[in-house]
């Protein structure tokens, strides 16, 4: 594919708390996931990496410190096999030298310098004038943890100018590849390839990244992916009405995720799916506890089966249980955010926010009336109608499923009315029900541009700006040369020159997150 778009800045950014977890575990062995009780991540533009939110507070830090301490302790209960030497007697300088050589290298994703090998060396000295072996490794180990170059994904320009234009090298290159792909610090395969400077190259970018996606941690990135994509991360905390959906209750949660992400793994790696297989598949996984919800008979085993749907009432994401009671109220269907959703998160359009004295509270349910007619005040009041036809035209089209998904014939006893119409698209006009919209939508190129800019806004940790325009034209067309196959796409974007290399920023200027590079 062409490359000769130029790159976009791109700010500075941490390790989410996910990927944290992830290359500890990676790099260490260690399986406690510390971070997951850190401070909150907080989404940004749809996603927890991007870096405009990653800020690093005076609680993180400490959490880190702790986190650091317990870490490197526990590394240190089997100390001959973190250090792969020995380092009693004579031999114990140079076992720890070779230590810092090469855990630096996997910590930081980079080889150390002979200065910071140096500084380290001097830290376990210091620590062991007084303490063993064990206390002087756990000592290294902290520092390692807690410095800008673990916590951080830096790619420092040395001697390039400010405003210029420079390949990555092939260590910054593999984390980018590892951390949009995997989620955690690279592997040894891709960690010897930047030792040989293998990454130079698209070829060689796009070869370690088919690697990568055959990898079982791939698996769980893009079950990230979509989990934060279609608005899932918190449906854990979503509470229904137990009077009215005495069948939901939080547990439902985490398998509802599950589900959703089972699926796009099913259609993207086993399918080898397209865009519009994501809307229009008619098949998902399906355990025990959800087979109520979806009126089905319960799979014979435990866990998640893949089973088949039916045609007339399902297919594809939009009509997953689970994004259908996310976007609901506990007693009721939600048009407005279900139509927002899909404006948003689907056709990446932007709905101006309510006027600041807007009255934002639902229609209160009433047993003689249907929501499409409760709802109708939205679109004959002035100052509702500019923003919900957007959306209410659109979510009313999922009338058929009530608040925790269930698919419903009636409400109140009047059927269920779920003609819709979706405007300013490329597939702008009338649909009954969530059915033909998603058909519609698998049809949609603005959809498909949409799911480019959404998966290059993951893999770069950032907003999409105007100086992205030529890299997401060049996406677009290669994601149509290859049928819309959603894996290809991810391969394309490592290829492209705003994953390869980097617009050099002013170190003397706070960068698009916020804040001066650490």
């Amino acid at each position: 594919m062409p490359q000769d778009a130029p790159p976009a800045f791109a700010p500075v950014r941490r390790l989410t708390h996910v990927e944290y977890n992830n290359t500890v575990r990676d790099l260490l062995g260690d399986t406690t996931a510390p971070a997951t009780n850190f401070t909150a991540d907080v989404a940004q533009d749809g996603f927890t990496n991007n870096a405009v939110a990653l800020n690093v507070s005076p609680a993180l830090t400490e959490q880190y410190m702790a986190a650091a301490e317990s870490l490197s302790k526990n590394a240190t209960k089997n100390l001959t096999g973190l250090l792969g030497c020995d380092a009693s007697g004579a031999a114990e300088q140079s076992c720890v030298q070779q230590f810092i050589r090469d855990f630096g290298k996997r910590a930081w994703r980079r080889p150390l310098t002979t200065d910071e090998q140096t500084r380290l060396f001097g830290v376990y000295t210091a620590a062991r004038a007084k303490q063993p072996v064990e206390t002087g490794v756990q000592m290294i180990i902290e520092v390692l943890l807690q410095a800008p170059q673990f916590i951080y994904l830096l790619e420092p320009a040395a001697g390039a100018a400010p405003g210029t234009i420079r390949a990555l090298d092939s260590w910054q290159v593999a984390s980018r590849l590892s951390y949009f792909l995997l989620g955690s610090m690279p592997d040894k395969d891709l960690l010897a390839a930047a030792e040989q400077g293998a990454l130079t190259t698209a070829d060689q970018v796009a070869a370690q990244a088919r690697r990568l996606l055959a990898l079982p941690a791939a698996w769980d990135r893009v079950g990230l992916f979509f989990t934060e994509w279609m608005q899932l991360r918190n449906i854990d905390r979503v509470q229904k009405d137990p009077t009215l959906f005495p069948g939901y209750s939080l547990e439902l949660g985490p398998l509802l995720r599950e589900q959703v992400a089972l699926f796009a793994r099913y259609v993207i790696f086993d399918k080898a799916g397209s865009a519009g297989d994501l809307f229009t598949a008619p098949y998902t996984f399906m355990s025990p506890e959800l087979a109520p919800l979806y009126g089905v008979p319960k799979p014979a085993t435990p866990g998640f089966s893949l089973v088949n749907l039916d045609t007339s009432k399902r297919s594809g994401l939009l009509t997953h249980a689970g994004i259908l009671a996310s976007l609901a109220k506990s007693n009721q269907t939600d048009p407005v955010h279900r139509g927002k959703f899909v404006r948003e998160r689907l056709l990446c359009q932007s709905v101006p926010p309510p006027p600041v004295n807007a009255n934002i509270t639902p229609p209160a349910v009433r047993a003689d009336a249907t929501t499409r007619e409760r709802f109708a005040q939205h679109r004959t009041d002035p100052t509702c109608a500019a923003c919900h036809t957007l959306m209410d035209p659109i979510g009313l089209g999922f009338e058929h499923y009530d608040a925790v998904g269930q698919w419903r014939d009636t409400e109140n006893n009047f059927p269920i009315d779920a003609t819709g119409d979706i405007t300013g698209s490329d597939v702008a006009g009338p649909f009954n029900g969530a059915l033909e919209l998603s058909q519609k939508l698998a049809q949609s190129q603005q959809v498909k541009d949409c799911l480019v800019q959404t998966w290059f806004r993951f893999a770069q940790g950032r907003a999409v700006s105007d100086a992205d325009k030529d890299n997401l034209a060049i996406l677009s067309s290669s994601f149509a040369n290859s049928n819309f196959r959603i894996m290809d796409l991810m391969v394309a974007i490592t290829e492209t020159h705003a994953f390869r290399f980097q617009l050099v920023p002013d170190p003397n200027v706070a960068n698009a997150a916020g804040k001066a590079a650490p």
